[in-house]
């Protein structure tokens, strides 16, 4: 039976320095996440021998990886986030932070042109990974670590493809979430 393990990176330990920001405030606060100190927990991968292991190439998942795979780990910026921006940069309207964070995913569902990649070059993102994985590592168990909204696109895609597992509606910091395919003959021939 192929294994697939998601964990999303641990915990960033960045706040707002106000309840209410600009466009270039949230702008700058995303850009700041992205390097701050993260809180790591016990590394829990399982009690499966996870025989490959791959990671985004943003620090906050490449330092979760090390601290839970000792091993090569392969970087890969498929998977990175989704990332995210403002939808109008230019504005000075303050809103709190997590409606900006909403708005932003809100534009990601739509291809709004504010955003690096719509939700259909997301999908195309995901499905080019899990399917160069299941090329390239046949029943190997793949360890994957990544970032909450693509981790949920890329659990999609696996259901897609028959596999079984759970991630909940917002995959938790340091977690694993490992999902599951029989393989049939058509699987062990390759």
């Amino acid at each position: 039976m192929r294994k697939i393990g998601f964990v999303r990176h641990y915990e960033v330990m960045h706040k707002p320095v106000g309840k209410w920001m600009t466009a270039a405030q949230f702008n700058d606060w995303v850009e700041q996440y992205d390097k701050a100190e993260l809180r790591t927990l016990k590394p829990d991968v399982g009690g499966i021998e996870w025989e490959v292991c791959f990671s985004s190439h943003l620090s906050r998942a490449t330092r979760t990886a090390d601290s839970i795979f000792k091993g090569k780990i392969i970087l890969s910026e498929q998977l990175r986030e989704i990332g995210i921006h403002a939808v109008s940069a230019r504005t000075r309207i303050k809103l709190p932070l997590s409606l900006w964070l909403i708005l932003a995913r809100l534009a990601w569902y739509v291809s709004h042109r504010s955003q690096e990649e719509g939700k259909v070059q997301t999908i195309s993102r995901a499905r080019r990974f899990i399917e160069s994985i299941e090329r390239d590592y046949g029943a190997s168990n793949v360890l994957i670590v990544s970032h909450g909204a693509f981790i949920k696109v890329l659990a999609k895609e696996l259901r897609l493809r028959g596999y079984k597992g759970k991630t909940g509606i917002i995959p938790k910091n340091g977690r694993l979430y490992a999902f599951m395919k029989r393989q049939t003959k058509n699987d062990r021939s390759e």
